[in-house]
């Protein structure tokens, strides 16, 4: 393969045609009856090497999250709540699970998820006792509850009242 260098003889339409530089972008390189410019040549190589920089950036970041799933969990949760914390106040020294609503007729019958849609989000706060419903299409708050639990324990048992009330209708006591 023999390679030559020749000068075009067009002249560059922006910048002096005596500035070397120019000159030197405007040779062409011929390859067996092939020929290229050298300047289309440094854009193509100058691509290539942006195009590999962008994808190496990728793999590794692919990597990162393959080898830390929860770390993307970690930023997703952290997103989440900041965009939500500008709707409403969050409670403060916990950090919420994260969920989402992967099939809305599984979770029929509970109200809080009645106006739940597939791919709404939802944030539990276990020690404040808080949930939030967020729906990222819309970017809004569908609902808000606070969480009870089935044991004594935790709640709080009303005092019994001295005289009940007397309920018209059907006695239970036989």
């Amino acid at each position: 393969m023999e390679l030559r260098v020749y000068h075009s003889k067009h002249r560059s339409n922006f910048g002096s045609p005596d500035l070397k530089s120019i000159k030197w972008l405007d040779r062409r390189i011929v390859a067996g009856k092939y020929s290229y410019s050298v300047g289309k040549l440094l854009a193509t190589l100058g691509g290539a090497l942006v195009f590999l920089i962008v994808f190496f950036f990728a793999l590794g970041q692919y990597q990162n999250y393959r080898n830390n799933p929860d770390a993307a969990v970690q930023r997703e949760t952290r997103a989440l709540t900041l965009k939500i914390s500008r709707f409403m106040e969050l409670p403060q020294g916990e950090q919420p699970t994260l969920a989402t609503v992967s099939d809305r007729s599984k979770l029929k019958g509970q109200d809080f998820f009645a106006r739940a849609q597939n791919g709404d989000r939802v944030l539990i706060y276990t020690k404040a006792r808080k949930a939030i419903l967020y729906r990222p299409a819309t970017e809004k708050i569908i609902e808000v509850t606070n969480l009870t639990s089935g044991t004594q324990a935790d709640s709080c048992p009303a005092p019994p009242a001295e005289n009940p009330p007397a309920f018209p209708g059907p006695s239970l006591v036989k």
